[in-house]
């Protein structure tokens, strides 16, 4: 019988990967309407072309060996690239200081392209959201919000956020739902500018210690990008939770006047606001990547690691190790 994954993110996408090296088929069901999730890319139709946004996660590095060696062979496929922008920390005097030297990897022609190809040779259902887990003697099925049942298949992984997990898994695994319920994933209120002429900063990307931004990024210095004044702001996640509710405008105004005394910007010609609910995953000591062999259910994700994206895809590989041992 085949295996069922819900979520088609990073660590839904490892996890399918590494059950068909093992010779076991999978299909993954995913919410969204196609690959990216919070890797994904905004396309913005303007008089310049089509630009794209890294409106999720800004980039990713490498510690892990195993995740070293599947990094190489993707920055050879060219599918990702290492960036090279200037990256500082802007502390609460307004001095900034060199980030770090660690590579940073990014996708190209956007962050999405990395779930794209991981998913281009697996069956995944996209616009796919499941809403129930039903565990019976023939198998695990899975109920759709369209009212389609799924399966049976002979075991489900789930691989979305912490938050979702613990619903989806209350009743079918409530030992795993209970470790998923322990996390608490933050909110980020992300806004993306498009500016006529360059901005007067020489760094290309900063976090920032204090003020209602946390992270502002010139996205068209990321390698393979069209080279416009593309800016991408996020929220601290602090500021985020305490203003989750507030009108989408007031949001926007806020954040683009804390960036233009930042980096001294005109008004931009385009923008657009986005919320992600669960941007950044929470860790727990408690947290990591689960199997319940009765309910022949598992869990994995960014949350069940350190909330990075190698840590998603390393929680993929560790899940299957769990549910299928023998192989």
């Amino acid at each position: 019988m085949t295996i069922a994954i819900i979520g088609a993110g990073m660590a839904g996408l490892s996890a399918a990967r590494d059950l068909t090296a093992r010779g076991q088929s999978s299909v993954l069901f995913d919410k969204g309407r196609g690959p990216g999730g919070r890797m994904s890319s905004r396309r913005m139709e303007t008089e310049l072309g089509l630009i794209r946004f890294d409106h999720g996660a800004q980039y990713f590095t490498v510690s892990d060996p195993a995740f070293g060696e599947a990094v190489a062979t993707w920055e050879c496929d060219g599918i990702v690239a290492p960036w090279r922008g200037k990256l500082v920390t802007i502390d609460r005097d307004g001095l900034a200081r060199p980030l770090g030297v660690r590579s940073r990897f990014v996708g190209q022609p956007g962050m999405s392209a990395l779930i794209r190809h991981e998913a281009a040779d697996q069956e995944v259902h996209w616009s796919s959201r499941v809403v129930a887990i039903d565990n019976g003697p023939s198998g695990v099925a899975l109920r759709l919000e369209n009212g389609v049942t799924a399966g049976p298949f002979e075991k489900v992984i789930v691989a979305t956020p912490a938050e979702q997990a613990a619903e989806l898994l209350h009743h079918a695994a409530p030992e795993l739902a209970a470790q998923a319920r322990a996390v608490r994933s933050a909110a980020c209120w992300t806004l993306m500018c498009l500016f006529d002429n360059p901005l007067p900063v020489d760094w290309d990307g900063a976090r920032l210690e204090t003020g209602p931004l946390g992270w502002v990024a010139r996205d068209g210095s990321k390698p393979g990008r069209v080279r416009v004044e593309s800016w991408v702001l996020h929220a601290s996640p602090d500021w985020s939770r305490r203003y989750i509710d507030l009108p989408r405008e007031e949001i926007g105004a806020t954040l683009l006047t804390a960036f233009q005394a930042l980096a001294t910007a005109p008004a931009p010609n385009l923008s657009s606001l986005h919320l992600w609910r669960y941007a950044r995953s929470g860790c727990h000591q408690d947290a990591a990547p689960g199997w319940s062999h009765d309910a022949r259910l598992g869990i994995c994700g960014d949350w069940c690691a350190d909330g990075r994206i190698e840590g998603a895809w390393k929680s993929g590989k560790e899940v299957v190790r769990a549910a299928c041992p023998a192989l």
